[in-house]
């Protein structure tokens, strides 16, 4: 299997199971980084309302709403090999010379994953 930052993930470290992905701990890793419910519901098109039922379990996204997150989740692992929580909300929320001074999470909002994943992989070094 290649080493990829999914595969990485579940897979535990030595005497320890690992943990299950679930779109709740998704989410709970996108909350962790600033990322508040209302942004995460712009991001993928989504209410609100939405959001807070996926958070709770409820219910889970489905079709292009779960490609979105996940793009926002893998964004946030990106960011997570370099920043702290605090530094991802900041770099997340500050405006950025090489997007042209936009802010990486109103370019999601917009739909522009692709760029703002190129620009936290290069802020992670290249990964």
């Amino acid at each position: 299997m290649p080493d990829t930052a999914a595969h990485r993930e579940h897979q535990a470290p030595p005497g320890q199971r690992a943990q299950s992905l679930s779109f709740l701990g998704v989410l709970e890793k996108i909350g962790s980084a600033g990322v508040t419910q209302v942004e995460v519901a712009k991001v993928v098109g989504s209410s609100a309302r939405t959001v807070q039922n996926w958070a709770s379990g409820a219910n889970s996204p489905r079709g292009r709403s779960a490609d979105k997150l996940l793009d926002l989740h893998t964004i946030i692992d990106v960011l997570r090999d370099t920043y702290t929580p605090e530094g991802m909300e900041i770099w997340l929320r500050s405006r950025n010379r090489n997007l042209d001074m936009q802010r990486p999470i109103e370019l999601l909002m917009d739909g522009r994953t692709d760029e703002v994943l190129d620009q936290a992989r290069w802020v992670a070094g290249g990964r």
